[in-house]
């Protein structure tokens, strides 16, 4: 099965939830256009923090971590973004640190945790 996208707006911020396998002969295209159909929620009703909530069977190849934290801009990440995600499976989590710190890198400010309850403490009060 692909990724597939749930979002879900709030009053304070856009959900993202993927669910899925990924698909390995494609996981970059894929990831970019799930997370290309975010900005367009956010600017829609002004929003700019996001929580994306994972259920993947695997985290993204370390170059395409990479490209996908260096194409933010051109899928429309706004400089003023704010990312958290949360990941239960606690080995996925140490390896989506590397995304993270890609994020991070790129001037954004983004955390990972394992639930939501800390996720949105961190977004909407930190």
């Amino acid at each position: 099965m692909p990724i597939t996208l749930r979002l879900k707006v709030h009053d304070d911020f856009v959900e993202a939830e993927f669910t899925g396998t990924r698909d390995i002969n494609n996981e970059l295209e894929e990831t970019l256009n799930a997370w290309s159909e975010i900005p367009p929620l956010c600017k829609k009703h002004g929003l700019n923090k996001i929580m994306a909530v994972t259920h993947l069977d695997k985290r993204l190849k370390l170059d395409h971590s990479f490209a996908l934290a260096d194409k933010l801009v051109a899928i429309g990440f706004m400089p003023d973004y704010k990312l958290t995600a949360v990941i239960p499976n606690d080995k996925l989590r140490l390896e989506y640190e590397v995304l993270a710190t890609f994020i991070r890198n790129f001037g954004y400010e983004c955390e990972i945790f394992a639930t939501e309850k800390e996720a949105k403490k961190w977004l909407l009060h930190s």
